[in-house]
Parts: C-alpha cells; sequence; structure tokens
C-alpha cells in the first residue's frame, strides 16, 4: 500500500541489518539484487542502503549521536506514517524491556526488522513502509518490491 495519487518515480530508502542472521542471508542478498535490478531497469528512480543493529537501547548511552538520531527519526517518521494511513508496524518495530541478572540493570530497547523498505515520491514524501500490517494481511518488503516491479511508472492511489 503506496500512497499517493500522482506520477511517480520513486526512491527506495532500504534498511538492513549489518550482522549475518541466520534465515535471513538469501532475502537481504535478493533485496539488494531486485532493489539494483529495478534500479537499473528504471523503474525507480535511486535507492539508498542504511545499515542498522537489530536494536537500540532507548535513552542509552548513544542517544546523543548521528546514528541514533538517524534511525529515531526514521522510526518516528514511518510511525507518522503508519498512523495517517491506519495500519500498524508493531510487528516489525518492538518496544520491549530487557533484564540482566547479572548487572541488575533493566532497559529498554527497540527492536529494528532484519530488512525495511521505505518509499518515498518524487518530492522526498513518504509514500510507503514495509512491512507493516494492513489490516489481517501483512504487506511485506517482497509485496513492496512486486509492486515497484509491475509498474514501469507508479501511479498510486490512496
Amino acid at each position: 500500500m503506496i500512497t499517493g495519487t500522482e506520477q511517480l518515480h520513486p526512491t527506495v530508502k532500504l534498511f538492513i541489518r549489518a550482522d549475518p542472521e541466520l534465515g535471513c542471508e538469501t532475502q537481504k542478498q535478493a533485496v539488494l539484487r531486485r532493489l539494483n535490478e529495478l534500479d537499473a531497469e528504471d523503474y525507480i528512480e535511486d535507492y539508498e542502503i542504511n545499515v542498522w543493529t537489530k536494536e537500540i537501547r532507548l535513552a542509552g548511552p548513544l542517544k546523543g549521536t548521528s546514528y541514533y538520531r538517524m534511525v529515531c527519526d526514521h522510526v518516528k517518521e514511518f510511525q507518522q506514517w503508519a498512523d495517517e494511513q491506519s495500519v500498524q508496524l508493531n510487528s516489525a518495530f518492538k518496544i520491549q524491556s530487557l533484564s540482566c541478572e547479572i548487572t541488575n540493570e533493566t532497559y529498554t530497547v527497540l527492536s529494528l526488522p532484519c530488512i525495511c523498505l521505505a518509499v518515498y515520491d518524487d518530492a522526498d514524501e513518504l509514500r510507503g513502509v514495509y512491512p507493516h500490517t494492513d489490516g489481517e494481511t501483512i504487506q511485506t518488503v517482497s509485496n513492496c518490491l512486486a509492486e515497484l516491479e509491475t509498474n514501469s511508472r507508479l501511479n498510486y492511489a490512496d
């Protein structure tokens, strides 16, 4: 569900975990390959790769860093889009408490998805975030890539 009404030649931002993960590496390679193909075949204007971790501690030692701001700014933008579209991101972006019995510490972390795509229009306005839940249906990164691949110049309807 990429939203908008005008003809678009979108830019895609890929957010991907850097560390190898069982069950995700083949998918990561496939997504990178498909984005490269979509770009080469002019289905998209361009794509950008952003690397992030599995989790980020909220209000932790990284709070003042550019990395922390980048992650939090994007997640805030994604949540604003989800609220406007009446979809849910919480299956992909989970906030949870972690406790360590050894150090007696408890803190809150934001879990980040292994792979996330954000689609922007020509005016750099966010038009879609994948994965998300649309009612009972999970809209995956693969759904987004298929939609981008199906349309040469995307014409999205709200």
